[in-house]
């Protein structure tokens, strides 16, 4: 699977996160077995999303959120 493929599914998976009523940050665990990787494949994926700016994550990568660039970067995807 492509880097962008990784991407979009994150990507996707943190929107979904803001439709609860009161959204959290999203344990790295939970998206690795949504997308059935491996973490160590998925903090590859989430140190380049974060360098990127469209997600941000603590410094251990264990919880992770969408920014406000990373909703306009999903939309562009979902667009092409």
């Amino acid at each position: 699977m492509s880097l962008n493929q990784y991407t979009l599914q994150v990507l996707a998976i943190l929107s979904e996160n803001l439709q609860n009523p009161q959204p959290q940050l999203v344990p790295t665990e939970a998206i690795a077995g949504q997308m059935g990787i491996k973490l160590p494949q998925l903090h590859q994926v989430l140190k380049t999303m974060d360098g990127m700016g469209i997600i941000q994550t603590d410094p251990d990568l264990r919880y992770t959120l969408i920014t406000r660039k990373g909703l306009n970067y999903l939309g562009e995807l979902s667009i092409n």
